[in-house]
């Protein structure tokens, strides 16, 4: 069993030292094997990479201190923050890495409105490459948005697909809720049934990946699998059929025709029994996603626009109007209509408008049910932190026509601690949440195992642990 160890810590030297020290690259290259693994043990003692031997140079610590420098430098504007960020990722942490490449990330800008970088997708995959590479999960998610996103300029299918697999059997993905991202999921299933992805083709797992996404309320997908069905191939649809049918939706033959039977499981499944809701872009406040909702593809797979309308302002604009807006009809018409046509910014910005929660002077009446559908929608598709943290006051307030919900504010607390919002964890200890919701958000981070101890409906130190867990900051 020792032998396997030194055999281990060896390979991990070499692996230190080859990412570390461009003099031991050129030495494996040019000397003999043998004599470069004898020089190994003297050139780790010379070089002191950063981290304990035999474990990645990235621990838990400097995870955190680069997460805390992400959140300074992108939602804060810190200049500084960023530039330790930057220093770490250029001295190889693999942390700063990926952190760095989330600031340079357009998917991410409504979330790093102060970000004192400009998004560059390019740059963005520079710094996830490596992370990546190595299995960090937010990196292979953000290779995956990138390259199989035609609107970001750096689209390669192949390449993608190869990330997007490798994110989708990643096992930390799945235990820390990466694959909740739900339209990087319908990218990766279309790898399953385009012929130029270099993945073998499997309509099964495409379909399986495509109903998880409709059941998740994607509204890409919802369209695609509706209004697109017929021009889908047969064995993809009978694909589907099949996993409806586990399901529990679907009870026809798996024949690979686009029947109202299919399409109305289809719709069943995503909570739409009446029928299709309106196509996106043509009013819904639920079409958008990102701008993913602005045209359905002809494909499963085809990458939808990542980027709205050509006419949406920038953040920066967006954030100038909504100020505005809250005195000014003509800019809140402005903000309204760009929420509907499916700006995401837009919509969580009109969201704060009308939500309840909101005590700043306007002119326009609150409207709690509104506000919601558009932060459950930007929560649940988007993967849009602040916007689970709004919900959750929302439905802990309740108000204009939304009943309070203590439940429903410990569901969207508990999404905005998987997406990493910190502005949740300092709310949670100022404790000023109302009647039912501590015993709601202990009873479900019990159930995952978080929470030790009796429930009772108050704030307590088990409490904040257990959520200071499942945001990855124990």
């Amino acid at each position: 069993m020792s032998g396997v160890l030194i055999g281990t810590d060896r390979l991990r030297a070499h692996a230190t030292l080859w990412y570390a020290d461009a003099r031991y690259r050129l030495a494996w290259l040019v000397l003999p094997q043998a004599a470069v693994a004898l020089l190994a043990g003297l050139a780790l003692a010379l070089l002191k990479p950063a981290g304990e031997w035999g474990k990645p140079a990235d621990s838990k610590e400097n995870e955190k201190l680069y997460l805390d420098l992400l959140d300074k430098a992108g939602k804060d504007g810190d200049r500084a923050a960023f530039e330790k960020l930057k220093a770490g990722a250029e001295a190889g942490d693999v942390s700063a890495r990926s952190f760095m490449g989330a600031l340079y990330n357009p998917e991410w800008a409504a979330l790093y409105v102060k970000n004192p970088v400009k998004p560059d997708a390019a740059k963005a995959l520079t710094y996830y490459q490596r992370p990546a590479d190595l299995g960090f999960p937010g990196a292979q998610r953000g290779m995956t948005e990138l390259l199989l996103n035609r609107g970001r300029g750096q689209y390669d299918l192949k390449r993608g697909c190869r990330y997007g697999l490798a994110f989708h059997a990643n096992p930390v993905a799945a235990r820390n809720a990466y694959l909740d991202s739900w339209s990087t999921l319908y990218w990766i299933a279309g790898c399953y049934t385009d012929a130029e992805s270099g993945v073998p083709r499997d309509p099964q797992k495409a379909a399986d990946l495509y109903m998880d996404t409709v059941a998740a309320k994607l509204p890409l997908a919802v369209t695609t699998f509706t209004d697109e069905l017929g021009r889908q191939p047969p064995d993809l649809v009978a694909a589907i059929q099949r996993n409806l049918a586990k399901r529990g939706f679907y009870t026809g033959p798996a024949d690979g025709s686009a029947t109202p039977q299919t399409r109305a499981a289809v719709q069943a499944l995503a909570g739409r029994a009446a029928g299709p809701q309106t196509n996106p872009g043509t009013g819904n406040p639920g079409a958008g996603n990102s701008g993913a909702g602005n045209s359905g593809p002809g494909k499963p797979g085809t990458p939808p626009p990542a980027t709205p309308p050509a006419s949406a302002p920038s953040v920066e604009a967006l954030m100038a109007l909504f100020k505005s807006a809250t005195t000014n009809a003509a800019d809140e018409a402005k903000l309204r209509s760009l929420a509907e046509s499916g700006v995401s910014v837009a919509q969580y910005l009109y969201a704060l408008l009308l939500s309840p929660a909101n005590t700043e002077q306007r002119i326009t009446a609150p409207d709690g049910l509104l506000a919601r559908r558009y932060l459950e929608r930007l929560a649940g598709e988007a993967s849009f932190a602040p916007a689970a943290a709004s919900a959750a006051f929302l439905f802990d307030i309740g108000g204009a026509g939304l009943q309070r919900d203590p439940g429903k504010a410990a569901d969207m607390t508990i999404r905005a601690l998987e997406l990493k919002s910190t502005e949740i964890l300092q709310n949670l200890e100022q404790d000023k949440w109302g009647v039912g919701f501590w015993a709601a958000l202990q009873q479900r981070l019990a159930d995952r195992n978080l929470y030790q101890g009796r429930v009772v409906d108050q704030r307590n130190d088990r409490t904040i642990q257990a959520a200071r867990r499942l945001l990855g900051n124990p």
